[in-house]
């Protein structure tokens, strides 16, 4: 917006050429001044501080002010010397040191500057040399055309030489190529929106074949667990019928242990049984014979008359 609003009313309005802020928050103001004005000067001081003081909102700190550079470009002399580009800053006169650098001036004064487009040097130059000559040429030079900005300067600042029949021929083709360009970008706009899809079915695609085979995994893992759950149970059976069986033969055994003890002991009993009727036989007392066999005379009666058991 080249309009400065002033704060109250009855102050006076300024009006700019170019007012911009770079990416820092730092502003810029741009003149051009084609006639002499002696008080140039003072508009430069006034327009800069304006733009200054109108940073700051309520309640906002002076911390937030950021600098302000002025650019005059002018079509007539102004300063006294030679050079065609002066800057000028707040210096402490004694050190030169620029303390502050809230503001800062710099002024192109057209008149001085006499390069020829061979002499060009840098971008200041490139510049200031378009400005000067650009209402003159009739070709924009290559070495400047190279920089895209001043390349599309050339071409806004040709088309107010053209007539009429050429601005609408060119305004025609502009338009034809604006269409252009706005169906192309509606077609990459189309085709990003189809990638986006596509990308969004791939990933819809993997989600499904994740789910599919965590569900496969899933599967497998029951079948797994299904059959260890049977081998378990199968086996379980096998170890109880191991126990049942160990357990009838540890009865058996016991059994055929016991017997086999009834049988000793009947052995044995049947061999005092002997002993002792041989020990009658050889005329023994029953009292010794009883002593040493441990049977009485009644019970080795009853086992003879029972066919010797």
């Amino acid at each position: 917006a080249p309009y400065q609003v002033p704060h109250l009313k009855g102050f006076l309005e300024s009006t700019l050429d170019v007012r911009a802020k770079d990416k820092a928050g730092r502003e810029f103001i741009v003149e051009m001044q084609v006639e002499d004005n002696k008080n140039f000067a003072k508009r430069a001081c006034y327009y800069t501080a304006k733009a200054y003081s109108q940073q700051l909102k309520k309640k906002e700190k002076y911390a937030t002010l950021r600098p302000v550079f002025f650019l005059g470009i002018l079509s007539f002399n102004f300063f006294e010397g030679d050079d065609f580009l002066t800057r000028h800053l707040i210096l402490n006169q004694k050190t030169q040191k620029q303390e502050l650098g809230e503001f800062e001036f710099a002024f192109i004064e057209l008149k001085k500057f006499n390069k020829k487009e061979s002499e060009l040097s840098d971008i200041i130059d490139k510049w200031t040399y378009f400005l000067k000559h650009a209402g003159s040429l009739k070709k924009a030079p290559k070495s400047l055309t190279k920089i895209p900005e001043i390349n599309e300067a050339f071409e806004v600042a040709d088309q107010h030489l053209w007539t009429p029949e050429e601005l609408h021929i060119y305004e025609y083709w502009e338009e034809k190529e604006r269409t252009r360009l706005s169906a192309l970008e509606s077609a990459q706009e189309a085709t990003r929106e189809a990638q986006e899809a596509t990308r969004e079915a791939r990933a819809a695609t993997r989600e499904a074949q994740e789910a599919a085979t965590q569900a496969q995994k899933k599967i497998q893992q029951e079948k797994t667990a299904r059959k260890k759950a049977e081998a378990e149970k199968l086996k379980a059976q096998a170890d109880k019928q191991k126990a049942e069986a160990e357990k009838k033969s540890e009865a058996k055994a016991r059994k055929k242990a016991e017997a086999d003890k009834q049988k000793a002991e009947a052995q044995a009993r049947r061999e005092k049984f002997i002993s002792a009727e041989s020990m009658r036989v050889d005329g023994m007392s029953d009292a010794l014979m009883q002593r040493y066999t441990g049977i009485d005379f009644a019970q080795l009666e009853t086992w003879i008359h029972s066919g010797r058991p």
